[in-house]
């Protein structure tokens, strides 16, 4: 990516500048969330779309997501980076995993391909949280969580919401050039 101010060059996975003006900068990172176009014009109806050139949009069909193994969810704890494949969330779809001092849940939901991370501390209180039927639902409270949102929609917790933490989808090859030592989660 190249920006249009300073031209200078950015690595859109480490969010870092590369060369140029701003060359060493660091971007602040956000979530980011890779999504099938009805599932995002359903939770943003405002939505317009960018209309990319002839020669570019073959690229970006239906195929391009078919093989969830040529995906991962990458991010950062304090102490290192780590990775989940798509083809392991489908499977397992609420992870809660211990990224070393960071209690985080991550969710996949399958319909619209949304694959995100939360914070599980909530309130004080580090939450586990499991599948029933289609519903997520934390162990201490049993209340019923929004896997997209991460906002509770019934239960003790109704309408709190889980703090979001940054991830990265990313071609697997990609994110392993950039993150080589990268903790895979493993099942």
């Amino acid at each position: 990516m190249v920006d249009t101010q300073t031209k200078t060059e950015w690595s859109h996975i480490l969010g870092r500048g590369m060369k140029g003006k701003l060359e060493g900068h660091q971007l602040e990172a956000i979530p980011a969330d890779m999504v099938t176009w009805k599932s995002w014009k359903t939770e943003f109806p405002e939505t317009t779309v960018l209309a990319l050139s002839r020669t570019r949009h073959r690229d970006y069909t239906n195929q391009f997501y078919r093989n969830p193994s040529d995906f991962v969810l990458g991010y950062r704890s304090s102490k290192q980076v780590h990775h989940c494949s798509f083809q392991h969330l489908m499977t397992r779809p609420v992870l809660n995993v211990n990224a070393d001092d960071l209690p985080l849940v991550l969710t996949f939901d399958r319909e619209s391909t949304s694959a995100r991370i939360f914070h599980r501390k909530l309130d004080d209180q580090v939450l586990e949280f499991h599948l029933v039927a289609e519903s997520v639902r934390d162990k201490q409270t049993d209340s019923t969580w929004d896997r997209v949102s991460g906002k509770a929609t019934a239960g003790p917790m109704k309408g709190k919401q889980l703090k979001p933490h940054v991830a990265i989808p990313s071609y697997r090859k990609s994110w392993i050039t950039f993150h080589p030592n990268s903790v895979p989660h493993r099942p």
